[in-house]
């Protein structure tokens, strides 16, 4: 098993949104909270559902920044990859800043939907 290391570029906003899903299912640590995320999203195997309609059409996408350091299993972190140029999002400079893009997408998703999140 491969582990990608890369820099997580959020907003305020989906800090804000990790705080309330971690109360929700007690999980402090925001990484993991991510991770579970992300290993959720890619589990119900629905990317239209996550990426098309709720989408983030915001102009404001290049306020994120970069938060810390997360580690994923490589076979994620390329589907996440797969996934930003399939869904033909704003292009960005680095590939961080797409896989970021895209997981942002998914927190996004569970904000709105969190019964759907599985711990």
């Amino acid at each position: 098993e491969i582990i990608m290391k890369f820099k997580l570029f959020l907003k305020n906003t989906h800090l804000d949104m990790l705080e309330d899903l971690g109360k929700n299912y007690n999980i402090n640590n925001k990484k993991e909270l991510i991770k579970n995320c992300i290993q959720t999203a890619l589990k119900l195997n629905d990317d239209d559902l996550i990426f098309d309609n709720v989408r983030e059409q915001c102009t404001t996408c290049f306020s994120s920044e970069p938060q810390f350091d997360l580690e994923i299993d490589d076979i994620d972190y390329n589907n996440l990859k797969k996934i930003f140029k399939y869904y033909d999002f704003n292009s960005y400079d680095t590939e961080e800043e797409e896989v970021s893009k895209t997981i942002r997408c998914i927190i996004n998703f569970f904000d709105e939907e969190p019964n759907l999140f599985s711990s």
